[in-house]
Formats: structure tokens, sequence, C-alpha cells
């Protein structure tokens, strides 16, 4: 890829406050010069939330489910090219007679990238990108919880036709 680092690592930090029930999504800006083809290598993304709450009764559960995204305001899974990062956090309250619960959690991706030229999550060429959240309960009415995030990337300038591609690849997923 015809890309030239112009930047340090910079770290990025951003929180989502989520209100149980109600799907929410952040928009994050980036410092790019779209005039000087300026794009985000994403080298690392961190996601972390504040403790769900234990569920009311036998048979409920409590879920915090949040995606880092180059432009879509919907949670999405790792899976989609769209997806730099996702978090999924359950915790259900077993309905059996001994009680407990099972407490899930996921976070991709799983590990850090070094932060070399060679080593990158993604590109992100507009200059922003979107947290994406939904936090429930089945009881309802829980108190609001936050999902914290840090993007780690480099600025990079890219060619003419390298940042047509990533921008038009970008606006059309």
């Amino acid at each position: 890829m015809a890309l030239k680092q112009t930047s340090q690592p910079l770290n990025i930090g951003a929180t989502i406050d989520l209100v149980d029930g109600t799907p929410a999504s952040l928009q994050v800006s980036l410092p790019l010069s779209s005039l000087d083809r300026e794009v985000f290598v994403v080298t690392d993304v961190q996601m972390d939330s504040e403790p769900l709450p234990m569920p009311a009764a036998a048979g409920s559960q409590t879920s915090i489910d949040a995606s880092v995204n180059k432009t879509s305001t919907s949670v999405l899974k790792i899976n989609s090219p769209n997806c730099v990062g996702s978090l999924k956090r359950r915790i259900i309250e077993s309905a059996l007679p001994t009680g407990g619960a099972i407490y899930q959690d996921s976070y991709s991706p799983s590990e850090a990238s070094t932060g070399t030229m060679a080593d990158y999550l993604t590109v992100i060429a507009t200059p922003n990108f979107v947290i994406a959240g939904s936090y429930g309960t089945t009881a309802g009415g829980a108190g609001n919880r936050g999902v914290f995030v840090r993007v780690t990337g480099y600025r990079a300038t890219a060619t003419a036709d390298t940042y047509a591609a990533l921008v038009t690849e970008e606006l059309n997923q």
C-alpha cells in the first residue's frame, strides 16, 4: 500500500454512555487533512466497559455489546470489514435451583500489533470513526453504563489513487 507515515503514534480516546435498552453511537474526530490525503493507520484498539450489574432474577441477563467502526452507527461483529474492534459482555443468571451466574466476555482483536509500518489492523480514510453500543437488562431500568475506547495509530499520507480507493471503499460499506 502506498502510505507514508507523517506522525508518531497517537492515542485517541473516547467514552460512550449507554442507556438501558437504547442503542447509541458516537462519532469521534481524527486529526486528518483530507486536502493532504491523510489517513489514520490503526495499530491497536482497546475497549473496556463499566462492570455489569447482576441480573435481578433467575433466567434474566445483563449485556453490553459495542464496536469501533469506520463509518457504521450500528454495533458490528469483527467479521464486518467496517468493524475495527468489538466487545461483548454478558451475565446470565442461572435458572437452576442451585443458582449462580454465567459470565461471558469476548473482545476482538485480542492481541495488539507491534505498530510497525507492515503491522496494522486497518486504515481509516475518513476524518472520523464511530463507537456504537447497546446495553440491556431483562428487568430494564438499570443505571447507565459506559464503554471506553482507545484507538492507537499514526497519520500517513496516501497516493491519490490509494486515497481514492480507501475513501470509496469506506463510504460504500
